[in-house]
């Protein structure tokens, strides 16, 4: 991937983060509230929390998509505010909602993620092929992955998540909506993943049970800070989970005061929900004791059942209350990967926080992380810095590579995308121009000369454009912020100008029978002949480009996309009634007049009139020269209001 990286040091450094915002009524809210810690290369880091406990805000800082208050956050070496781009190239994210490429083939989808993430042509196919067979996605390879169930649909996008083999990979909820087996599936590729190839993975979920199994170390938050962190089995002993036995006295009946003093001397003891049944609880170094009671004092033969169960992570995670903090334990002198990261907020001082004695070693190849063994120590000292190594800078043959890719493939995928809604392109690209030039021609008592036809037909083609470039771009916009993909594209290692020239090509080319529609139309019905000067395949796109710069804009601005609608419809009068489309430029009232010369519109109807009718001159190239300005200034516009990282 081009980057330098510092294989001793841990896959993840945080320190003092703080990424505070304002509240509705102006309050401040901090999200993530001094937060340090560390994860180990090749570590399975589990993050668990109530809904707003900052765990989402948390995982968008070390994406790169949210800038932190203050702080340091450093990914595989690399600082994540200088040099974001850099760090997605390593790091594969799979949210909760809203992944991207659902309108395309599952095949597809794996190829063109891998493309995007940087992979040769030959290696993102060899392991699109790996990962269809791994996750038995065999039989819908070539099925579109809206049209899966939500299940698969969820494999689908774990796989586009492992594509490019990426450093880190963070998931978010991964087994939502599967079924036991596809769990099992999914915990058991994270631990490959990591005891095989080394890979870290952070894991966000709320089922705490199931995760148990798949983690090497876990972090509890609430309010925007850490207030456990450790190995499962640390936690356990930490906040003193107990074991639990739970028994049924045969035919409903009752445990003498005898059996239960017996069994209180070792736990506690307390009756169940149901006659006849009790629930012992005790510390799990209790448990052969327990056992013992259970079968020589009270004997088996007086109890119809019973179930016993150790203390779980879950168990762990709902004694803890908001507020409360597990004292993070020291490390001991073991091996560098067995060591508990630091945990710090701005209110403890030096003295609460513990010493981070070392840094972990690369883990290229190993079996998973046993649990550390910790014990207190009194020498608390302030975490080190993170050290984050500068990012190569990249040559622009690089630059262009990379820029031609991600342009290539998001092109397909827009491309692709378009055979949901054709209809919709049909109708506005080729029927509506060509009803145009039949409706406005016989306005009054018939505008059939060619001067008004000329304006007509030229008018109708780039009210076309304006109606698909502007309205129908907005609208998709919206919906892919709606539907949260958006973050997913930022998450992946392009820029904003290729997602953008992409989005905005793949709707030219679409849009592009419109205008020849309405000359031909012309030319058909009215016998009048029209050159088409090559001219015509700058002009068009020259024409079409600000309308849809500007559609990216409001789709960009706006959240709601009733309202996205009623703003491009009226934008759209706006050019069909202030510009001079279908009637001359003297023909409009003053106002109207005055308004069109700022409208690019103006220019690209007269530039097409100019190309159709061979009449290249200075207006020619004046018109052109409005156009590549207006396409300039609008595809910049359209990049800085596309939010891409929130500050």
């Amino acid at each position: 991937m081009g980057m330098v990286r510092a294989d001793d040091g841990p896959a993840i450094e945080v320190r003092d983060l703080v990424r505070s915002y304002r509240g509705r009524n102006g309050e401040l809210i901090k999200a993530n509230d001094g937060l340090t810690f560390d994860v180990p290369r090749g570590q399975v880091f589990g993050l668990f929390g109530a809904n707003g406990a900052g765990k989402t805000t948390l995982v968008l800082q070390l994406l790169g998509l949210v800038r932190p208050t203050s702080g340091t956050v450093a990914v595989n070496g690399i600082d994540v505010v200088r040099h974001p781009e850099t760090v997605k190239s390593t790091v594969g994210f799979l949210p909760q909602r809203g992944l991207s490429m659902r309108l395309i083939e599952t095949r597809r989808a794996l190829h063109y993620t891998g493309r995007l993430r940087g992979q040769s042509e030959a290696d993102a196919r060899r392991q699109t092929d790996e990962l269809i067979d791994e996750l038995g996605l065999g039989p819908y390879a070539d099925r579109q992955v809206e049209r899966l169930s939500g299940g698969l649909m969820k494999l689908v996008n774990f796989g586009m998540t492992l594509m490019g083999r990426p450093e880190l990979i963070v998931l978010d909820e991964p087994t939502n909506e599967l079924d036991p087996h596809n769990r099992r599936l999914i915990w058991d590729i994270v631990q490959r993943r990591a005891a095989d190839d080394g890979t870290t993975v952070v894991l966000v979920t709320h089922n705490v049970l199931e995760a148990e199994k798949a983690v090497h170390r876990v972090a509890v938050m609430h309010g925007g800070r850490i207030t456990a962190m450790g190995t499962p089995g640390e936690l356990k002993e930490q906040t003193g989970a107990q074991a639990r036995l739970e028994l049924f006295v045969r035919d409903g009946g009752s445990l003498t005061d005898e059996e239960a003093a017996r069994l209180g001397r070792i736990g506690v003891v307390s009756p169940g929900d149901r006659g006849g049944s009790y629930l012992v609880t005790a510390p799990p170094d209790r448990i052969q004791p327990l056992l013992e009671v259970l079968v020589t004092d009270v004997g088996v033969t007086r109890v119809d059942d019973f179930r016993f169960a150790r203390p779980t992570l879950e168990d762990v995670y709902l004694s803890l209350k908001p507020g409360d903090t597990v004292p993070q334990a020291e490390p001991e002198t073991q091996p560098p990967v067995q060591q508990l990261a630091p945990v710090g907020a701005p209110e403890r001082a030096a003295e609460d926080t513990p010493a981070d004695t070392g840094h972990p070693a690369p883990a290229p190849k190993r079996a998973p992380l046993p649990p550390a063994r910790t014990e207190p120590g009194p020498d608390r000292r302030p975490a080190p810095a993170a050290v984050a190594v500068k990012a190569p800078r990249r040559g622009l043959r690089e630059r262009f590579a990379t820029f031609g890719t991600s342009f290539k493939y998001l092109w397909f995928e827009h491309m692709l995308i378009v055979r949901t809604s054709w209809h919709v392109h049909m109708v506005f690209g080729i029927f509506m121009p060509l009803t145009m030039v039949f409706g406005f021609s016989r306005i009054g008592s018939g505008l059939t000369d060619e001067t008004s036809l000329l304006y007509i037909a030229s008018g109708s083609g780039v009210f076309s454009i304006a109606a698909l470039g502007t309205t129908a771009i907005a609208q998709r916009i919206g919906a892919i912020k709606a539907e949260g993909s958006m973050m997913y594209y930022a998450s992946l290692p392009i820029s904003k100008i290729a997602f953008v020239m992409a989005f905005v090509a793949a709707r030219l080319l679409l849009i592009a029978p419109g205008l020849l529609t309405s000359l031909l139309a012309v030319e058909v019905l009215y016998d009048i002949r029209l050159t088409l000067s090559p001219t015509l395949l700058f002009v068009y796109p020259l024409t079409a480009l600000p309308l849809a710069a500007l559609g990216l804009v409001i789709g960009s601005v706006i959240d709601k996309i009733e309202l996205i609608s009623i703003v491009t419809y009226m934008l759209n009068f706006l050019l069909l009634l202030g510009a001079p489309l279908l009637i001359p430029l003297e023909s409009l009232p003053p106002v109207l007049r005055a308004v069109s010369y700022a409208m690019p519109t103006s220019y690209g109807a007269d530039a097409i009139r100019h190309s159709v009718t061979g009449d290249i001159d200075g207006a020619f190239a004046f018109d052109v020269a409005v156009l590549a300005v207006a396409s300039v200034a609008a595809l910049w516009i359209a990049d800085r209001a596309l939010r891409w990282r929130a500050s």
